[in-house]
């Protein structure tokens, strides 16, 4: 892991990502939302992520050491992980249920899908790696 920087990158060059700001003079990059994720830039997993409101935002986001990021709360069903080994597509996963989070099971990518990781592994400059 090398922190969630990209994240930022991935939203300023316009992929279709989680919208994800560092500061606050950027909340307006946010929608207005009811409840948003604070989570550390260096973080794993889950550990220290919160959910807050908007108005907790300013107590738990230091925007001059820029070491935290925000994104609005998405419900989502569940996100897919693509493996690509040696710069070649292996296998997908995800959690079907949202409970059992590490209880991953394979899922079968279409066309469509593969062609839209195919985009972020394309803008990953990385030599080797999963």
């Amino acid at each position: 892991m090398n922190g969630k920087e990209y994240l930022i990158e991935l939203m300023n060059a316009q992929f279709p990502v989680i919208p994800t700001i560092e500061t606050l003079d950027s909340l307006d990059k946010l929608p207005n939302v009811e409840t948003y994720i604070v989570k550390p830039k260096d973080g794993a997993d889950s550990i220290g992520l919160e959910f807050v409101t908007k108005d907790e935002l300013s107590d738990k986001v230091d925007s001059e050491s820029k070491n935290t990021l925000v994104q609005p709360f998405i419900n989502f069903e569940y996100e897919v992980s693509f493996y690509f080994i040696d710069k070649e597509f292996q296998y997908a996963l995800y959690a079907p249920d949202k409970d059992q989070r590490w209880e991953l099971k394979e899922y079968a990518p279409t066309v469509e899908d593969l062609t839209f990781a195919n985009k972020f592994f394309e803008w990953n400059n990385l030599d080797w790696g999963i």
